[in-house]
């Protein structure tokens, strides 16, 4: 629980970046891109839940305060499961599953005392008994040193995987052609963590791929290729037309694939080029010289 805390603290959570969602429509957005799109919109509810999750969690480890913490744990985690189940986010199904069945165990385990507590008159209760031998009481105490080595864990956890997967390069952000014409293919360029990239053309195409950035001699070169919805399912239509043996599949499915960009315009994009940081603007010099402006202030992250 902690480590999912952290992981909103530091943005690894409820951040897809530029690509996923900026100039996309709505309606294109799978379940996983629109939840974490409407959750990471704001800065503040992300900070709400995570600070809810340290605090569940922290209440789970001292018998005093366990039931609450119990309650406080179930009222966002079923919500979180729900929103997994119904909106198809299959990667994040199986842990939430765990963590609300190890909730609604502990729910159940104290049955008898949370309806006391809740439905009945309440009675007083020894938590921690006065016949405990001094050395287990010694044991008890140890928890103080063990909680703090688990939030450090988490947070240090968390933070390595930023530092290994949201890596930024000096040409990080989201760059326009101005102005915008059509003398150029490359008419806008998303460039994201670890290198990854997102192009559009000046008939509003989608390619996606890596950049190899050579910073030190101002050299940059890129291979994209074109994914739709259209595409994909001018693929499935065209499948379901043809008797396709399973061996030919993937050929088949790559032939289909060409033409359908063929006759689109939208065949993978190979470009290199040597470029220029000056301020807000980035020249890309190949053939001619675009000058891209850098505009990704307008876009909330």
């Amino acid at each position: 629980m902690f480590s999912y805390a952290f992981a909103k603290i530091l943005k690894t959570q409820f951040n897809l970046g530029f690509s996923s969602t900026i100039d996309e429509n709505v309606n294109s957005f799978n379940g996983l891109t629109l939840t974490w799109h409407y959750y990471g919109y704001s800065r503040t509810y992300g900070l709400v839940i995570a600070g809810t999750q340290i605090a569940s969690a922290l209440l789970l480890l001292f018998r005093k305060t366990e039931r609450i913490g119990i309650i406080l744990f179930l009222s966002f985690m079923v919500n979180i499961l729900l929103i997994n189940y119904f909106y198809e986010i299959d990667g994040a199904k199986p842990m939430s599953i765990r963590l609300t069945i190890m909730g609604l165990f502990l729910l159940f385990s104290d049955w008898k005392a949370l309806t006391n507590y809740f439905l009945k008159s309440t009675s007083k209760e020894s938590i921690i008994p006065e016949l405990i031998p001094a050395k287990i009481k010694v044991l008890y105490w140890l928890k103080f040193l063990v909680i703090p080595c688990m939030i450090l864990y988490g947070y240090i956890h968390i933070n390595n995987l930023k530092k290994e997967y949201m890596v930024k390069n000096e040409l990080f952000g989201v760059w326009e052609i101005t102005p915008r014409n059509t003398k150029t293919k490359i008419d806008k360029l998303y460039i994201e963590f670890n290198n990854r990239v997102k192009v559009r053309d000046t008939s509003d195409n989608f390619y996606y791929g890596k950049i190899e950035l050579d910073d030190k001699n101002k050299k940059l070169k890129f291979k994209v290729k074109h994914y739709s919805d259209r595409a994909y399912n001018f693929i499935q239509d065209s499948l379901k037309k043809l008797n396709v043996k399973e061996e030919d599949l993937k050929e088949t499915k790559s032939n289909i694939r060409e033409y359908y960009n063929s006759k689109k315009n939208t065949l993978p994009i190979e470009l290199s080029f040597k470029y220029e940081l000056e301020n807000d603007s980035l020249n890309l010099i190949g053939k001619r010289k675009n000058t891209y402006l850098n505009i990704t202030h307008k876009y909330k992250n």
